[in-house]
């Protein structure tokens, strides 16, 4: 490992957008060969920051100073060609074009007079840089044909071909399996021992903490401080980040589902090629978990309960009725609400209000003279009891979402589903992308919801919401139930080699 001399230099860095200060005089410093992690909660300013750094944004105020010299970037390129590369959570490939192809674009070697593309050679180099990396995966290979992991790799080793001297990460670990995630913290481990200076940013903080140096954190654009990671922990990193102690995380069980009635029931239940022949009850105002890693099916389950992909075989119960839900149509129809694990990409409507992306899913009952005007008043009577219950921050209706947190962007979708009277929500991933002060706020907005009599039935990738605020869960391992907790029975241990297809002690 080079020297621990310093990379990088912020000084008093500010970025405003129209009525919103994104980050405000804002200091921060890498040094060489650091894994340095950068957390905050949705809105707290480190996107705006990664930006600045990739050449996407320019400061408004203060000083970049990089590997000695202070820089201005006006372009990304200007950013990479000094050695900066930012691997985003939504990954700047293109799916029709080879591994090599995105490892290398924009400068692929050339051969006769610079008219042809040298494959020979851009295939070798970009095998080497995966190799480096211990990666097993084909440089002719199309991307649209990788998993997501394969694709992160893909990303690191375009960040290498530019001779990074810094990578920044944006949730690298979103949605990579546990192993992956390994294969990944190995990866980066190997960077720092060559003096690849990392900056991490994750809503998961025990990733932060086995990766990082050091913690720096960021709260309503501004910086509140940097820590050591050895010298501190989770609960004073999360005190700087939400500015109090996350206290209740989960809000207190008032239902006792053992008297309940029954909501819905599903009975020998398949989905082709996911789901093969499962059983289970959902009551009235309970919180039902079906857990699994990825490829048990437990998302695909879910879908097809709400008529996104066709059932193979098995029957619906709702309220002791037997129905066909063939449709989304349908659900909606029965009292059923969704909610979608990509919120960014098809939960909200970026660029419509957020006024609208509430009331959306009833527009047509608050529309007068054959839907061409929309009750106005009532609409927005509407969206102040959503935003009232929920708790939901914004500049008013008509701010855009897109400009909402992620955790008031979760809220937006959730009170889309309750505006129109649902009495079961199907949520896959409710928490997904948000920070740790916005989950402790849903995690109580679904038990009070639950309270109130409720039913959710949801998929989580994070073991402690599993651990803590269902009602009963249940495991699937390749499309089978493999086993069954209630809050009486949950044991984490248990529950992790469950979803692995192994007993504990295996």
């Amino acid at each position: 490992m080079e020297s621990k001399t310093n990379l990088l230099q912020l000084n008093k860095i500010t970025k405003i957008f129209p009525g919103v200060i994104a980050v405000y005089e804002v200091d921060f410093d890498m040094n060489r060969g650091e894994i340095h992690a950068l957390v905050g909660e949705n809105g707290a300013g480190k996107s705006t920051l990664i930006k600045i750094l990739g050449g996407v944004y320019q400061p408004d105020g203060g000083k970049v100073v990089f590997d000695g010299d202070e820089v201005f970037f006006t372009t990304t390129h200007q950013s990479q060609e000094r050695g900066i590369s930012v691997i985003y959570q939504e990954f700047n490939l293109i799916p029709d074009l080879s591994v090599a192809e995105n490892i290398f674009i924009g400068r692929e070697p050339r051969r006769i007079g610079n008219l042809f593309i040298n494959w020979k050679v851009l295939n070798s180099d970009a095998g080497d840089i995966l190799d480096k990396l211990e990666v097993r995966i084909d440089p002719k290979k199309f991307v649209s044909d990788l998993t997501l992991a394969e694709r992160q790799m893909v990303e690191i080793a375009k960040a290498l071909s530019f001779r990074s001297k810094l990578i920044i990460m944006d949730e690298p670990t979103a949605a990579l399996s546990d192993r992956e995630v390994r294969k990944l913290f190995d990866i980066i481990k190997g960077l720092r021992e060559e003096g690849v200076s990392i900056i991490y940013i994750s809503h998961r903080l025990e990733e932060a903490f086995e990766l990082s140096d050091r913690i720096t954190v960021l709260r309503d654009g501004k910086k509140i401080g940097t820590k050591i990671s050895s010298e501190t922990s989770e609960e004073e990193i999360i005190e700087m980040m939400v500015g109090k102690v996350v206290k209740d995380y989960f809000a207190e069980v008032k239902q006792d589902i053992a008297k309940k009635e029954l909501m819905m029931e599903v009975k020998d239940y398949s989905v082709a090629d996911y789901i093969d022949n499962v059983s289970f009850k959902l009551y009235k105002g309970e919180i039902l978990s079906i857990a699994g890693i990825l490829g048990s099916g437990s998302q695909q389950l879910l879908k097809s309960l709400y008529g996104v992909i066709p059932k193979k075989a098995g029957e619906i119960y709702f309220k002791g009725k037997p129905t066909a839900i063939e449709s989304t149509r349908d659900a909606i129809k029965l009292g059923i609400g969704y909610l979608t694990e990509d919120r960014k990409n098809s939960g909200i409507l970026p660029d419509m209000s957020v006024l609208h992306n509430i009331t959306i899913i009833i527009i047509k009952t608050l529309t007068v003279l054959r839907g061409i005007f929309i009750k106005d008043r009532r609409e927005k009577e509407k969206f102040n009891e959503i935003r009232d219950r929920l708790d939901i921050k914004s500049a008013g209706y008509t701010q855009k979402i897109i400009y909402l947190s992620g955790g008031n962007q979760q809220k937006v979708v959730i009170g889309r589903i309750l505006v129109a009277d649902c009495e079961v929500l199907i949520l896959l991933e409710p928490t997904r992308g948000i920070d740790v002060g916005a989950k402790a706020e849903v995690h109580k907005i679904l038990r009070e919801l639950a309270n109130s009599g409720i039913s959710i039935i949801m998929t989580s990738s994070e073991l402690q919401e599993l651990v803590n605020l269902p009602d009963r869960c249940i495991v699937l391992y390749k499309g089978k139930i493999a086993t069954e907790f209630t809050r009486e029975t949950m044991d984490e241990e248990k529950l992790v080699a469950a979803q692995i297809g192994q007993s504990v002690g295996d």
